[in-house]
């Protein structure tokens, strides 16, 4: 077997063409148990001394620390790394995996490693997995470390991703995190709120509206215009069929691509001339959450879970608004050090007034997280 090709050669250059390496930074956690290594993105260049450098990140604000770590060709002790430079892969001396070992001592720390890259993928894709199980984009959009709330939405291309305490990130909609090595959560990161999923149905002062569907549920349907009716939760259904666990191994490249929770359904106010009540307004359903990462470390909260339904107003019995289905939230990582909260719930049904009945819940959405494992 021959050694693994470059994709930065040049061939108009030169007999052989000439080789163009680029410098890059890449944000890693090292694992809470043993083998304690990390891989790197591309192959580093091979230098006798080599040019890998790696800092330690604070785990509280994401700033990177001022002291390096040393480079070892033995054992790491705290403080140390080693690449793998001595393994001869493929038989060649030149070439190594991109693998770094750490200290048992480091366990669980944030580490960012700069290095020259040869274009040559550190890791050998397989058809084990899907393609998109390990697109974790080209890093173009840079390091993502928010200093105040914010909202972003649609596919990002993160180099990593650190979200200090008490930060909320709102995802609008839909977002897609592709991230090339660590993504970092002590905040939140939610897909709750107005129009993030389907719409719940509208307040009525009769027949509750129906609420509108997303692609994980079928909308709750509006109550009858009568007394005590409360709106319908939005359904945990795929089109009407209830059995979520055969639709999500038929259907996960959709869910990936548009899953949503559905709304839920408005409460009723009696048909009475003389009524002045007003049924609970349908929740809105949870949004898309999507983490393609390297390592996964959430010591905050990860969330598309719906809206609660409104609560009704005045007099006559009229009905609670029905909560919004839950949306859905997939993490996909290498390793995953820390799952902290992560949830994709319906929202509870919302009360109804003067003996009105409440809504009901919404139903709970999709959570999938995998951890692909061996480095």
């Amino acid at each position: 077997m021959s050694e693994p090709s470059n994709i930065r050669i040049n061939p108009f250059v030169g007999d052989g063409g000439t080789t163009t390496y680029i410098n890059l930074t890449e944000t890693h956690i090292i694992p809470s148990v043993s083998p304690y290594v990390i891989r790197l993105n591309e192959v580093p260049e091979k230098q006798d001394p080599s040019n890998i450098r790696a800092v330690w990140v604070d785990s509280t604000t994401g700033a990177v620390t001022a002291s390096a770590l040393t480079e070892v060709a033995a054992t790491p002790a705290a403080g140390e790394f080693r690449p793998d430079y001595a393994t001869k892969a493929d038989g060649n001396d030149n070439w190594n995996t991109g693998l770094i070992e750490f200290s048992a001592v480091d366990a669980g720390k944030i580490v960012q490693i700069s290095y020259t890259g040869m274009g040559t993928l550190a890791a050998v894709q397989s058809n084990k997995y899907p393609s998109w199980y390990t697109d974790r984009g080209d890093g173009s959009d840079g390091d993502f470390i928010p200093e105040a709330d914010c909202a972003i939405s649609g596919v990002k291309n993160y180099k990593s991703v650190f979200i200090k305490e008490g930060v909320t990130v709102t995802v609008d909609v839909r977002a897609v995190f592709k991230t090339l090595g660590a993504f970092i959560n002590f905040g939140t990161v939610k897909s709750i709120g107005p129009a993030k999923g389907g719409k719940g149905g509208n307040e009525s002062t009769g027949v509750g509206k129906d609420g509108e569907t997303g692609l994980l549920g079928v909308g709750g349907a509006g109550a009858a215009r009568k007394s005590v009716s409360g709106g319908a939760g939005g359904a945990r259904r795929w089109f009407g069929d209830t059995n979520m666990q055969l639709d999500i191994a038929k259907n996960i490249s959709a869910i990936i691509c548009f899953g949503y929770g559905a709304g839920g359904g408005g409460g009723a106010a009696r048909a009475a001339s003389s009524a002045t009540g007003t049924g609970g307004k349908g929740g809105d359903g949870g949004g898309h959450i999507q983490i393609i990462c390297k390592e996964l470390f959430n010591a905050g909260i990860i969330s598309s879970s719906g809206q609660p339904g409104g609560v009704a107003k005045g007099d006559d019995s009229p009905g609670g608004g029905g909560g919004g289905g839950g949306g859905a939230v997939l993490v996909i990582a290498d390793a995953i050090v820390g799952k902290g909260t992560i949830s994709a719930v319906g929202g509870i049904g919302g009360s109804g007034a003067a003996g009105g009945a409440a809504g009901a819940n919404g139903g709970d959405g999709i959570v999938v997280i995998k951890q692909l494992g061996a480095l």
